[in-house]
């Protein structure tokens, strides 16, 4: 037996060039019988992933396909062997026809598959041969966004100012037929409790449609998902409001009556500073600015406060029921001149002024010119040659006077230079 395997062996080792030959001429010949006995095969390629692709059309017309398209398809297809057995689903494109969509619906299209690269294959049967889509008009809107803080408290005393949302506007881009039902968005704060300070929260964005419906944003596309809202909480007061009058020393303020409506307004401060304020000064009026009709204020505020009664404007009424007005004249006698440079030579043109007095009817009738202190004060005035207007000063004699001069007056004089040689 060893005898034999041994001559075996020799034989192939003396002949291996004839074997390799006559292995090479066998291999040759069984392929060129299958190519000549079998020259086509018919094959299935599986799970072919299944595109879209949108058209110009439908790209100018905010046309697009929604939900998932998770169908595959399969192809079976005929060809030489050679050229066809090792084809994978990576080598085909299934891709819908979508050139007959013209509007949002949903279509039964046409599905053409065909090899990536020029395979020489025939497709003999497709599954499917037709896909379901669901074409939908994608637009975009920006909306306000409506800050809330429904479940916050206040204690006594505290104000919650205009509630706003950061940022102040969203972009929502989904299915035009929902979209355009969207009436406003809230962005609604999560914080509960009592407020003594202003607070920056979190919210939960709540989209509203018709009537108050809520709007699910499962189908929707936010610009954002991060909204915050601010709440500004201010301190409250009332305070008492308050005129500031100039006049003159000798005046009696204590005679001049007046009422102020409305005489106090509610303040909401965003500071502790307004526990510091027992009255609000609305403003400053000169004596000679006030007749025997009312006199209207706006009411200041610093910037941050706010005005919580509504009243943005504020009537003085003066007491002045037995008052009555008194035009008397000043001559020139009665009026000084006072201040005046050395180099000039001034003289006063106007040889009275009507002073129109303000007072209690019975003390009005025994005043008289003579009574008037006027000066013409040329301190800090740019005199030039000639004539020229210039401010007058004018009170009434006495002490604790209850009349007042009112409006304002002007005199004519005239300057001539000095010659200094």
């Amino acid at each position: 037996m060893k005898s034999l395997l041994f001559n075996f062996l020799s034989d192939i080792k003396r002949n291996y060039k004839t074997l390799i030959a006559a292995f090479l001429i066998a291999a040759v010949f069984w392929i060129v019988v299958s190519i000549q006995v079998f020259p086509t095969i018919e094959t299935e390629v599986a799970g072919i992933a299944i595109q879209t692709k949108p058209t110009d059309f439908m790209t100018q017309n905010n046309l697009e396909i929604v939900g998932e398209l998770n169908e595959l398809a399969n192809v079976r297809i005929e060809g030489k062997r050679f050229d066809i057995s090792g084809l994978k689903a990576d080598d085909f494109t299934a891709e819908i026809d979508l050139s007959s969509v013209r509007s949002a619906g949903t279509y039964d299209l046409p599905l053409n598959i065909s090899p990536k690269s020029d395979f020489d294959c025939t497709i003999l049967d497709q599954e499917p041969f037709s896909v379901s889509v669901t074409v939908d008009e994608i637009i975009s809107k920006e909306f306000e966004i409506e800050g809330t803080a429904p479940d916050i408290s206040l204690p006594e005393g505290y104000y919650a100012g205009d509630i706003t949302a950061s940022p102040e506007k969203l972009t929502i881009t989904g299915s035009a037929s929902i979209v355009d039902k969207i009436t406003r968005v809230e962005a609604r704060s999560g914080f509960h409790g009592d407020l003594v300070e202003s607070h920056q929260t979190n919210s939960e964005i709540i989209i509203y449609g018709e009537n108050g419906s809520r709007i699910l944003a499962d189908e929707l596309k936010l610009s954002t998902e991060n909204v915050t809202v601010d709440i500004p909480i201010y301190r409250e007061k009332e305070l008492p409001l308050n005129i500031v009058i100039n006049y003159p020393e000798n005046f009696d303020i204590g005679s001049l009556k007046y009422e102020i409506q409305p005489s106090s307004i509610i303040v909401a401060a965003p500071d502790s500073l307004i526990d510091n304020l027992s009255k609000l000064d609305i403003g400053t009026i000169d004596l000679s600015d006030i007749g025997l009709n009312k006199t209207y204020f706006t009411i200041p505020l610093p910037e941050g406060y706010k005005n919580l009664s509504g009243n943005n404007s504020v009537t003085v009424e003066w007491k002045t029921e037995n008052y009555g007005t008194l035009s008397i004249p000043v001559t020139t006698e009665n009026i000084s001149i006072i201040n005046a440079p050395d180099n000039y030579d001034v003289s006063l043109t106007t040889k009275n002024i009507n002073f129109t007095v303000v007072g209690p009817s019975d003390v009005l009738a025994g005043i008289s010119g003579n009574d008037f202190i006027v000066n013409i004060d040329l301190l800090g005035v740019s005199l030039r040659e000639g004539s020229q207007d210039v401010t007058v000063s004018a009170q009434l004699k006495g002490e604790n006077q209850t009349c007042w001069i009112f409006g304002e007056y002007k005199a004519t004089i005239k300057a001539s230079q000095k010659d200094n040689s």
